[in-house]
């Protein structure tokens, strides 16, 4: 699986973790709501895992869901995720973050081009290490 495929699906797992830990999620009995999000959710995973698809529209779909319906819990999504699915998702960004993210794709590029191996997470913390923190 290409590394920018599996850190979209360890942010999804790991987002999905994360929020069984608040309400409405770590709610004993979920509503109708939650439980087709959740569904939808898990859909999107399988999707992602198989990569028999493209999962980026229904990837900004749960996102963007996520957020206008359950905007209490919005920061605990990494918010590079919201720029690895783009689009709409793209409009929840700052504009520092937004040349953050453009950095670090210049040098993702830079360091497919040359054949160099790396780990997205590690590549961000040394970006963010550069420049302010973000989130």
């Amino acid at each position: 699986m290409e590394s920018r495929t599996q850190y979209i699906l360890n942010a999804f797992a790991d987002l999905r973790q994360r929020i069984a830990e608040h309400a409405p999620f770590n709610q004993p009995e979920l509503a109708e709501e939650e439980l087709d999000f959740l569904e939808t959710w898990d859909q999107l995973v399988k999707n992602i895992q198989s990569t028999s698809h493209d999962y980026s529209f229904d990837a900004q779909e749960v996102l963007s869901r996520f957020i206008r319906c359950y905007a209490n819990l919005v920061p605990l999504i990494k918010r590079e995720l919201l720029w690895f699915v783009g689009g709409e998702c793209l409009h929840f960004l700052g504009d520092e973050e937004i040349a953050l993210y453009q950095q670090l794709e210049e040098h993702l590029y830079d360091l497919d081009s040359h054949n160099r191996s790396y780990d997205i997470q590690e590549e961000i913390n040394v970006l963010r290490g550069a420049t302010t923190q973000i989130h």
